[in-house]
């Protein structure tokens, strides 16, 4: 039984670690300050006091670090709701639990916090495309996402999977392989094996 523990706390720990890096590589690439606010738009906070419902087949170890990370950046937003790395990691939290309305405005409030920044936009596009089954609004989140992170490979990846599987549209699959490699040259051999293996 140990080892199933130890193990379900390595693939926690690396998604952690995973999404950290995301963060960050944005984060530095953007430089958008925390607090930054729309003028003319506003928008509301989610509700900090949303119910943690684990709806997701976890075992109990992943459900209680998960209802723990919550409660701490839920109450860390509490006290500054501007934290925009906060909005990231609790929608992955959200939608790890099976909370997938619940990681959809998290993500949206941190797409408004900094809308020059790609993961929400990115993570949008994968929620509505894979979890609430909205193509229109998938499509539409990826292509800011696109738009906002032309050098993310991992985004021109995520885009094609939806074209391809979800859409059945293969002339966009590969067109959007095509704008990956032609925007990243040195960078997207991942791109060019997927579109050499069509």
């Amino acid at each position: 039984m140990k080892p199933v523990k130890i193990l379900i706390g390595l693939i926690i720990l690396l998604f952690a670690v995973g999404v950290g890096y995301y963060i960050w590589h944005d984060l530095t690439k953007n430089k958008q300050p925390e607090t930054e606010q729309k003028t003319e738009q506003k928008m509301s906070v989610p509700d900090l006091n949303r119910p943690i419902n684990i709806t997701a087949n976890l075992p109990e170890d992943a459900q209680k670090i998960a209802r723990e990370k919550i409660e701490k950046l839920t109450a860390e937003l509490k006290q500054n709701s501007a934290l925009f790395e906060n909005w990231l990691v609790l929608g992955v939290y959200r939608k790890m639990i099976g909370d997938f309305e619940g990681a959809r405005e998290c993500w949206e409030y941190a797409a408004f916090l900094a809308p020059q920044s790609s993961i929400p936009f990115n993570n949008l596009g994968d929620l509505y495309a894979n979890y609430l089954k909205d193509n229109k609004k998938a499509e539409e989140n990826f292509l800011i996402a696109i738009k906002n992170g032309p050098d993310q490979i991992y985004i021109y990846r995520s885009f094609y999977e939806f074209y391809r599987y979800t859409m059945k549209d293969n002339a966009k699959a590969k067109q959007i392989l095509e704008q990956g490699i032609s925007a990243n040259q040195t960078t997207s051999q991942d791109l060019k094996n997927l579109l050499d293996n069509f």
